[in-house]
């Protein structure tokens, strides 16, 4: 049974997602070092870290809307666990997007670790793995 803490925190996190998505998607990737911590890590699918830090982190974004025109971006299947100030969340996704006048579609699991401090949950963590 869930209680209504780990409930709030949930719905937290929801928003915390919705906000991180909206912000890139509509071309605003400055926003996200609100809800980046100091350290976070983005990491390719094989757990590779491909940045580190705020700022690099921000940077990644920054650098993928530079060159992407994203057409649209589904988000379904939400899962989001809480466990004191830890978090983990992920969900499946497509984005269709254009580089260069070429037309690409992803699919995938979006997996989010956040943690709480000072009240305020941050991102810690991100890794998207690929859907076949």
């Amino acid at each position: 049974m869930t209680s209504y803490n780990e409930a709030n925190a949930q719905e937290e996190i929801r928003q915390l997602l919705k906000k991180i998505n909206e912000a890139w998607v509509n071309g605003r990737p400055e926003e996200l070092s609100k809800y980046f911590h100091e350290d976070m890590v983005i990491a390719q699918a094989g757990l590779q870290p491909r940045g580190t830090g705020k700022k690099a982190c921000v940077d990644s974004y920054k650098e993928f809307i530079r060159h992407a025109s994203i057409l649209g971006l589904k988000e379904w299947d939400h899962h989001i666990g809480v466990w004191g100030d830890t978090s983990v969340a992920s969900y499946k996704f497509e984005i269709d997007y254009e580089i260069n006048g070429a037309e690409h579609h992803d699919s995938g699991l979006d997996l989010f670790v956040f943690a709480r401090q000072r009240g305020e949950w941050r991102a810690v963590w991100r890794t998207m793995l690929p859907m076949p």
